[in-house]
């Protein structure tokens, strides 16, 4: 493994200088008479010099720098996620730029990865009965307000148990109504 890596590491300094940039070297730890000597010299040699069994680089794992680089691949892949599943929910352009912060183009490409289709005009309001419910699982899942931001958590959850319902609602129509009725409440309080 390790004269490979001295061939590519060779080859990639080597393709540097090509282009002007001697800097390139000195970040990987060559001198400037390492840099120097190996750019004189003939091809033969330094493949020789790549396949040698002797290895001239080492390897250092620094695992603080790839525990963070983990965790924050673990943060993009579960936002991406909750992404994902907003969109599959039946989230509006407006509903996913309030929560994540996309652009209309953001939603649009993501609908069509997924082979969502969205119908034209605005979603049906759901019946006294449907929005009763939406309201009483948004209570019993003690959500707060929805504009903060474990919300959009809880209205996907109550969009996902309302699924199986006749006409189930979309998580922007729940969304709307968790909307209403406490700016509703709100008012009354004012």
């Amino acid at each position: 493994m390790f004269p490979l890596l001295n061939y590519y590491v060779l080859t990639d300094v080597i393709y540097a200088l090509k282009d002007g940039d001697l800097s390139y070297g000195e970040t990987l730890g060559f001198t400037l008479e390492e840099i120097n000597e190996i750019s004189q010299l003939p091809l033969d040699v330094l493949l020789s010099i790549c396949h040698s069994p002797a290895s001239f680089i080492t390897v250092k794992i620094h695992h603080d720098i790839l525990r963070k680089q983990l965790e924050r691949a673990r943060t993009e892949t579960q936002h991406h996620q909750q992404i994902n599943r907003a969109i599959r929910l039946g989230g509006s352009i407006a509903l996913l730029k309030h929560y994540f912060g996309l652009t209309s183009n953001d939603v649009c490409f993501n609908r069509r990865l997924q082979g969502i289709s969205v119908p034209y005009g605005r979603s049906p309001l759901p019946d006294e009965t449907m929005d009763a419910t939406i309201w009483c699982r948004w209570k019993a899942l003690k959500g707060k307000s929805p504009d903060a931001n474990e919300a959009i958590n809880i209205m996907m959850q109550i969009t996902e148990e309302l699924a199986s319902e006749p006409n189930p609602p979309s998580l922007t129509v729940v969304c709307n109504r968790i909307t209403f009725c406490e700016q509703g409440r709100t008012d009354r309080r004012t």
